[in-house]
């Protein structure tokens, strides 16, 4: 399966997969706009779950796909990492360390597309406004 854009374009970041009969199962049900039920998500398996949860993701469809996944992938405990530290740097802690780790994980995020340009730039931005 490849997923493509309204327009043809190939979704960044979502590589061309070999699907199994039990995502072919949701995907179907997605496409036909059909609910799906609990048990149709409780017959994948973690790696399986880890694809849909990622196309579910970058297909902005989240609200539609509820996967319950056990842990949170590198890509999520990094965008969560990211806003924790905003939050602190907003409320007035402005250590030297929190800083550096913004801005190196705002950069990460920007490279891998997860943030986009000038989201990250306003971040930069307000970073410089204050002195960093």
């Amino acid at each position: 399966m490849q997923f493509r854009s309204r327009a043809g374009n190939p979704i960044l970041n979502l590589k061309s997969i070999q699907m199994s009969p039990n995502i072919k199962t949701i995907v179907d049900k997605l496409l036909a706009d059909v609910e799906i039920p609990y048990n149709d998500v409780d017959k994948l398996n973690e790696k399986e779950r880890e694809i849909l949860a990622n196309i579910a993701q970058k297909a902005g469809i989240n609200d539609r796909l509820k996967i319950p996944t056990p842990k949170l992938t590198q890509q999520q405990a990094d965008i969560n990492r990211f806003y924790v530290l905003q939050g602190e740097l907003q409320a007035g802690n402005d250590a030297i360390e929190l800083i550096k780790e913004l801005k190196l994980l705002l950069v990460k995020l920007m490279g891998n597309n997860t943030i986009s340009r000038p989201e990250g730039s306003a971040v930069l931005h307000e970073l410089l406004l204050l002195g960093y």
